[in-house]
């Protein structure tokens, strides 16, 4: 199993793009493993970068990464945002209406496809991120809020806010008084949360990372980097057996022949792959990050944990072993 001293992460938020399969949740965790396991000296390579979280996260901790996704458009949206300023930000939060309006476009521009990502329920980019009884309101407030206190961070602590939740709170009350009181509180707490400035936050800490200016980009197949020799090669494919529509490249993403090229490249560099489960006897479980479960297959599913894979018998070679 590979070591952890949980008292060196990095303090601070997670960075990186909202988008579906993210590991902003553990990627302070993934860094400071490789940093406490592996050391310093040695390249990442972020193959399946997706929204750029640990690409972000190794920038922010010193380590040289190359970030990398097949999906052309998030690479795009990530340097999108990390190239514009806050005032464009505001510009991204969308109304249900202006959603469906854009979703049912033939040609998108980059920056309705990153309204979509922004304003969708999983990043998903097909379903509003509000149920429709309560999509204005929020959208609404959310509007209200960047208007009169110009804030991403902290606008629960706004007068506007805090006026709104308190008259939300006794009308929802009153409509979940059959409820038990657990199941109250959960659901007023998800509803009083306005994802769509808490997105904004997110991509506003992007774009004051200074480092990812400098970060290289590319859209490759995984299997463009099997002459990369002596790195770290981080893997974070679409996982098998779950509902993974959002991928661009899902549907036809062989797991079988890219467990057979990850095992090849272990040969020569550290390769760590990310995953719920593995079906190739070739890999073993080295860390388990116990609190983050699986929410692609249709909801939460307790029995599932994110993990950390390595190849049996590969260049295995922790720091200071």
């Amino acid at each position: 199993m590979l070591k952890l001293d949980e008292k060196k992460i990095r303090k601070g938020r997670p960075v990186g793009l909202p988008y579906q399969g993210s590991k902003k949740k553990i990627a302070k965790k993934i860094v400071e493993i490789i940093k406490q396991n592996f050391g310093v000296d040695k390249v990442v390579y972020d193959v399946f970068g997706g929204g750029g979280a640990i690409t972000a996260e190794c920038l922010i901790n010193g380590l040289d990464v190359k970030y990398n996704d097949h999906c052309g458009f998030i690479t795009a949206a990530f340097q999108k945002v990390i190239s514009s300023d806050r005032e464009w930000l505001k510009t991204l939060i969308i109304s249900r209406e202006e959603f469906l309006k854009i979703r049912a476009k033939q040609e998108k521009t980059l920056d309705d496809e990153i309204k979509l990502l922004v304003n969708s329920f999983g990043n998903n980019r097909q379903d509003y991120l509000y149920a429709k009884p309560h999509a204005d309101a929020k959208y609404n407030l959310a509007v209200e809020i960047i208007a009169k206190h110009d804030v991403f961070f902290g606008y629960k602590q706004t007068e506007t806010y805090q006026n709104a939740a308190r008259q939300f709170d006794v009308e929802r009350l009153e409509q979940l008084e059959r409820l038990e009181r657990v199941q109250q509180l959960e659901q007023l707490q998800r509803l009083q949360q306005l994802e769509q400035l808490q997105r904004l936050q997110q991509l506003e800490q992007l774009q004051r990372l200074q480092q990812l200016e400098r970060v290289e980009v590319t859209n490759k197949d995984y299997r463009a980097f099997s002459e990369v020799k002596g790195a770290i090669i981080y893997l974070d494919p679409p996982y098998e057996n779950s509902n993974v529509g959002g991928y661009s490249d899902s549907k036809q993403f062989n797991h079988a022949e890219f467990y057979s090229w990850a095992a090849e490249m272990a040969r020569e560099n550290i390769v760590l792959l990310s995953s719920y489960t593995v079906s190739d006897d070739r890999f073993e479980e080295v860390y388990r990050f116990e609190t983050v479960r699986s929410t692609l297959s249709g909801g939460m599913d307790k029995t599932r944990s994110e993990k950390l894979f390595i190849v049996k018998g590969g260049q295995y070679e922790p720091h200071g072993s």
